[in-house]
Parts: structure tokens; sequence; C-alpha cells
């Protein structure tokens, strides 16, 4: 695959991440906090593509050796588990935002956002994880794995920025009720997705 390629396919992977960072960035989290969870998102996609990467490089060699038709179940399989995980994750979160704004728990603003230690670690697997299942499929094919990786994150992270500076700002025009919007587009988010994966 050529650079152009994989930059379609890193722009791809990241619709996830920006549909879901406009919301959460509209807590009014600080600069250096976006730029801190925008690296970990970018490495979170990076790991889990590589992974997905060598395991789909092992079974395609697997396959060649028994001489067996490749099949695109275990892919398949894996978006489906993918969606499902990203899907709860999603909307818990919404859920979580929406809960703390109506108790009056996050008084300063920006103290209750997902993008801090465990929360922003399950934030940062369950958008990433489809490049794991993309990975895989990418593992049947000749791949320089170092311009994969530096496309991909440098997409990843720009997108990160671009979705939470979005919403940042227009947490800013939407005052103390910017949490409860940006949990209630999470939720419906996690529900949409559920909803297309189960259906």
């Amino acid at each position: 695959m050529g650079g152009i390629e994989l930059f379609v396919l890193s722009l791809a992977l990241g619709t996830d991440l920006f549909s879901v960072a406009i919301p959460i960035g509209m807590n009014r989290v600080r600069r250096m906090i976006i730029l801190r969870a925008a690296i970990v998102f970018a490495v979170f996609h990076i790991i889990m593509i590589l992974a997905g990467y060598h395991f789909g490089h092992w079974l395609g060699n697997v396959v060649e050796n028994l001489g067996s038709h490749h099949s695109d179940c275990p892919t398949l399989v894996m978006e489906n588990w993918a969606s499902i995980l990203g899907a709860l994750v999603l909307t818990g979160l919404g859920i979580h935002m929406i809960k703390e704004n109506l108790s009056g728990d996050s008084k300063e603003a920006g103290s209750s956002h997902p993008l801090k230690g465990l929360a922003l670690l399950v934030l940062a697997t369950s958008v990433s994880i489809d490049a794991l299942a993309a990975g895989f499929s990418l593992g049947m094919m000749d791949v320089d794995l170092l311009k994969l990786s530096v496309i991909l994150g440098v997409v990843i992270f720009c997108i990160a920025i671009a979705g939470l500076g979005l919403g940042r700002k227009a947490g800013r025009y939407l005052g103390e009720k910017s949490e409860l919007v940006g949990g209630a587009v999470l939720i419906f988010l996690g529900l949409h997705i559920l909803w297309h994966t189960l259906a």
C-alpha cells in the first residue's frame, strides 16, 4: 500500500475518534490535557494496528501452509466485538458525564472529563480497537510498517486535536450545560453503534 492509501485508511480509522472527541471536548478541558490525550490516542492506534497486522500476517502464513482459503470470518468477529465494546464504553461515559453534571460534582470546568487515568486508557482502547481489525486485514498484504505507523500516528493526533479543540470551543458557548450536551451525544453515539451492530 502506498502513502495515499495509508493516509485514507488513517482518516477512516479516525472518524470514530473525531465524533467522540467533540462531545468530550465540551467539558472545556485544558490545552495540555488535549495534547496529552491526542498523543495517547495516536499511540494506542499504532499499537492496535501493528498488533492486528502481526496477528493477521501470522494467520496468513498458517492458512497458506495449510493450503486453505482465506476467510473474512475472524475479521468480522473482531469488528463486531470492537463495535460492541466501543458502544458500551461511549454510553457509559455519557451517563457518567450527565450524572456528574446533575449531581453538581463537577464544579470546576473540565474537572470531570474522561481524559485522565484509567478512563483515558479505556477510552483510547475503545476508539482504537477498529485499528486492530484493520491491521488484521493489512497482515495479508505487503505494507511498510514504519510508514504506516508514522502516517497513522500523525493523522490520529491531528484528528484528536481538532475534535477536542472544536468541542472545547462549543463548550464555551454552551456554558454549564455543555457537559449535559456532550454526555447526551455520547449516549446517542453509543446506542446508535450498538443498534447497527446487533441489528
